[in-house]
């Protein structure tokens, strides 16, 4: 019989979302250099901070065998990832929804003094992409939410459709170093309401256009970085991710690893910084080869991580 917890209703509650089990499963970024690199060995206490739909929980759970055990958090729904874990994992495990801030008192919950592995993978889930209610999707004409917990703080929508000029460009230029902020975020003032995320995506697509005449393609969609930044500020994702960089040394217990997975520079720099410092105070020690990046095969099979980059650091 597999052991397993699903804890519900602590720390952070969600809004009761729940996905189906037949929606496209999330594929776990770079799972070979996550094991070898956060050297999981069999009994560990592992951490995964972005549980998702279980996929690298899965990964660990294999590793640390019957005598380990898994601990899980996530701000979105966890019933997939309690699903398969009950039914694939040969160890414990835990699962509690969440936030980044509150994992030393997840870490209490579980009666966990110090995990040998701690992982994060910043990346937007496919499960959240895939699903149509929750606004992430570009061609999405359900309500622009981009909240994971959707009963926490302001939708994008709120924030597009009330936020001044001056504060939305600053929101795109600060969350998404988007050059033309400032012309978005006039063209929004001018033209919402905007429901959804396909009405955002096709302002800021003619205002790209105008700006750049002569180009006919573009690498990324023209409001990849705008859509970014609405995520990353209504999740508060930066202040998430600095409230974890300082919990990492309490979390893991001597010579413990932590292993984060960004996308994007605004994230790496974050954990990059933080661990020069962290270094200088002892705290915290990168490896000397990081960060790792996917291997050429996994982004020819998942084109979402060829942006992807693991930063691994120990605990001394």
């Amino acid at each position: 019989m597999l052991a397993g917890t699903l804890q519900c209703g602590t720390m952070a509650e969600g809004d009761g979302h729940r996905p189906d089990e037949q929606m496209p499963l999330h594929e776990p970024a770079m799972v070979c250099q996550v094991l070898r690199l956060l050297e999981v060995q069999p009994g560990d206490a592992v951490l995964d901070l972005t549980v998702g739909t279980a996929g690298h929980a899965l990964a660990l759970a294999g590793a640390v065998g019957p005598e380990g055990l898994v601990v899980g958090i996530d701000a979105d729904a966890l019933a997939v990832a309690g699903q398969r874990l009950e039914r694939e994992a040969p160890c414990p495990f835990e699962l509690y929804p969440a936030r980044f801030s509150v994992a030393r008192k997840v870490a209490e919950r579980a009666g966990v003094s110090g995990f040998a592995a701690v992982l994060a993978d910043l990346g937007v889930g496919t499960h959240q992409l895939m699903d149509p209610s929750r606004g992430f999707s570009f061609d999405s004409d359900a309500p622009l939410d981009m909240r994971y917990d959707t009963s926490a703080g302001p939708s994008a929508r709120e924030v597009v459709n009330t936020a001044s000029e001056e504060e939305l460009a600053d929101i795109f230029y600060r969350f998404g170093e988007e050059r033309y902020s400032r012309q978005i975020a006039a063209r929004i003032c001018r033209e919402r309401p905007l429901e959804t995320a396909a009405e955002l995506a096709e302002l800021v697509k003619r205002v790209v256009a105008r700006r750049t005449p002569r180009r006919r393609t573009w690498r990324i969609h023209p409001a990849t970085r705008v859509m970014m930044a609405l995520r990353i500020y209504v999740n508060r994702e930066f202040e998430e991710l600095e409230a974890l960089l300082e919990a990492l040394p309490d979390l893991l217990e001597r010579g413990g690893r932590a292993g984060i997975i960004t996308y994007h520079s605004l994230e790496a720099r974050r954990v990059k910084h933080t661990w020069r410092r962290q270094k200088r105070q002892g705290l915290m020690e990168e490896l000397p080869d990081s960060p790792w990046m996917p291997t050429d095969e996994e982004v020819e099979r998942n084109p979402r991580v060829r942006s992807a980059q693991l930063r691994v650091a120990r605990r001394p």
